[in-house]
């Protein structure tokens, strides 16, 4: 059942790649179920990437860094910058607006910083 997930998420993915959003960055695959870490293998612009994901609750957040509390108690920290394009609740807003306790999505590229975060009070 997940490997049907992430299938559907990375065509979903591939079909959208030639229409990708704001500078060339692909949205968010839909990925169905309780997840909390995936690591998907996408081509973008005819280049091999590998998109990681993540989602949980914020337990800090600087100008260049936000830690997440994943499920079961994982932390992971996500490297991001002014270029990361956040959205909370629908609105546009930047990683000024982030605060602790919110729950957030976030999605990198090659383990670079995060290219868009996903976050709801």
């Amino acid at each position: 059942m997940r490997r049907l997930a992430v299938l559907f998420a990375l065509l979903s993915l591939l079909a959208s790649s030639g229409s990708a959003g704001a500078g060339g960055v692909p949205p968010f695959p839909h990925l169905a179920g309780n997840w909390s870490h995936a690591e998907i293998n996408v081509t973008i612009k005819q280049e091999p990437h590998t998109l990681i994901l993540d989602k949980g609750k914020i337990t800090q957040v600087n100008a260049t860094q936000l830690t997440l509390k994943e499920a079961k108690g994982v932390t992971q920290v996500i490297p991001i910058n002014a270029q990361t394009i956040v959205n909370i609740r629908g609105s546009a807003a930047t990683i000024y607006f982030l605060r602790r306790g919110m729950t957030a999505q976030s999605m990198r590229i090659d383990g670079r910083p995060a290219v868009r975060i996903r976050a709801t009070p």
